[in-house]
């Protein structure tokens, strides 16, 4: 049976700036200031999360005033920096899902506290981005699309690859990603039936992903 032509698409933000900063519009800067940032602050070697956001404030200072960074955008990337582990020894991004699928991710104290509270149902996990920005975007690791004929999640596995499934394994579908939402690549020409989800590897850390996800026949 030929389905209707159904394009179902979802996107996946591996960088984004928090929920509660004002939109800056201008996300690429934001990427490529938050880039220069660990570039010359180096979450990794932060041993004080107070010194860390000294830093990076200078950095985005610097962006701002040569004109590569507005003020709006400023307060994306430091909101970026704040909700990190960088500077706080034995933080983690604790990320939990719910039985619908649901994740969010917030910085915890310690893998203990993060482990030993799950959702009722649900399960934690920490996740190996520093920042919950790359960790969810805008808080929320799941982004789901429904349609009378599938519904559609997409999730970060890790820092390089993202998971998509489908509600109807039964469906064929075809998978075209985008990094602009305007150029599609095909990375799954056909699923074979019974199959319900495509994991898609080798991607860039801190890159916007886009998923459109097209039915093409059933039973």
């Amino acid at each position: 049976m030929k389905l209707p032509l159904a394009r179902l698409v979802a996107s996946l933000l591996l960088s984004a700036a928090a929920a509660h900063a004002k939109p800056c519009g201008n996300p690429a800067a934001v990427l490529e200031t938050r880039q220069a940032a660990e570039e010359q602050c180096a979450c990794g070697a932060a041993t004080r999360h107070r010194s860390y956001m000294s830093c990076v404030l200078r950095v985005a200072h610097e962006a701002v005033v040569s004109g590569a960074l507005s003020p709006r955008c400023k307060a994306a990337v430091m909101s970026c920096a704040q909700r990190s582990v960088c500077g706080k020894p034995d933080y983690v991004t604790c990320c939990r899902t719910t039985p619908e699928g649901t994740t969010t991710c917030a910085i915890r104290r310690s893998a203990r506290v993060c482990l030993a509270h799950p959702p009722k149902g649900g399960h934690s996990y920490l996740s190996p981005f520093s920042s919950v920005c790359d960790a969810c975007p805008a808080g929320v690791c799941t982004s789901t699309t429904t349609s009378t004929t599938l519904r559609v999640s997409v999730m970060a596995e890790d820092c390089r690859s993202i998971l998509v499934t489908w509600s109807n394994p039964e469906v064929s579908v075809t998978i075209g990603r985008s990094t602009d939402n305007a150029t599609w690549t095909t990375v799954l020409s056909a699923s074979r039936v019974g199959q319900a989800t495509f994991l898609d590897t080798d991607l860039q850390p801190l890159t916007a992903y886009y998923y459109q996800v097209t039915p093409l026949s059933g039973r």
